[in-house]
């Protein structure tokens, strides 16, 4: 049997995990970075013309969801998450990327623009935004926890198993919260994108495959590259 071994926050929940299942591959899902809200002195929503979220877990802070301002969502699921809290995503980039949402945000040239953000979070989404004109205010509005102590276990339980065949990164945090944990470095990594694989090989990974996009489906064929089917499945 042939495990991949899934690290994102949601854990079994994550979208990536049913992916996976659905085309045959065996599924160990521990989270090695985790989200914690923070407290937050909100301003008033209603003053927004945009308000750009680039996560679920900053979709899950938000105090109200006011009529007037629209909505940016980073990504399918983020803007997933925005549906089910009561808001439409006006927006989704093209790309599952933060600088993608900004290069393509239609004319925010002296909007109003709140970013709801991570406390890790790059600064490049901001920039590229104000450098386009726009006012941004920044709320970080949650907490990423690299290496969560109560994943500990089942990590150690994971990384027992026979036939763990590659870890599956999503971010540079999630590297670090695997390696903070006691991960083995020796496991091929196959990561999201270029930013996390420079993470990965810097903690000492061998990145064996990287997503095309950002995106469950995305990181799917970036495994089905590195292990084939006929390999994922069961004898």
């Amino acid at each position: 049997m042939t495990v991949v071994l899934v690290t994102r926050p949601a854990g079994a929940e994550d979208p990536l995990v049913a992916e996976l299942e659905s085309r045959g591959y065996r599924v160990s899902a521990v989270p090695t970075v985790a989200t914690r809200a923070m407290h937050v002195h909100w301003p008033d929503l209603r003053q927004f013309d945009w308000i750009v979220v680039t996560s679920a877990a900053g979709v899950e802070a938000l105090p109200e969801i006011p009529a007037g301002p629209r909505w940016a969502a980073v990504g399918e699921s983020t803007a997933r998450a925005l549906g089910a809290k009561g808001a439409e995503a006006d927006f989704v980039p093209a790309v599952a990327s933060g600088a993608t949402l900004a290069e393509e945000l239609p004319d925010p040239a002296g909007l109003r623009v709140l970013l709801v953000r991570a406390s890790r979070a790059d600064a490049e989404l901001a920039a590229i935004l104000r450098q386009r004109g726009a006012t941004v205010e920044e709320i970080t509005a949650y907490e990423t926890i690299e290496g969560p102590d109560e994943s500990a276990p089942d990590l150690h339980a994971a990384l027992a198993q026979p036939g763990v065949a590659a870890v599956v990164f999503a971010s540079g945090s999630a590297v670090r919260g695997f390696v903070a944990l006691g991960g083995p470095t020796a496991l091929p990594a196959i990561t999201i994108g270029p930013r996390t694989t420079d993470v990965a090989r810097e903690a000492g990974f061998t990145v064996v495959a990287e997503a095309a996009e950002p995106g469950a489906r995305q990181l799917a064929d970036a495994v089905a590259r590195a292990i084939p089917i006929e390999v994922g499945r069961d004898a």
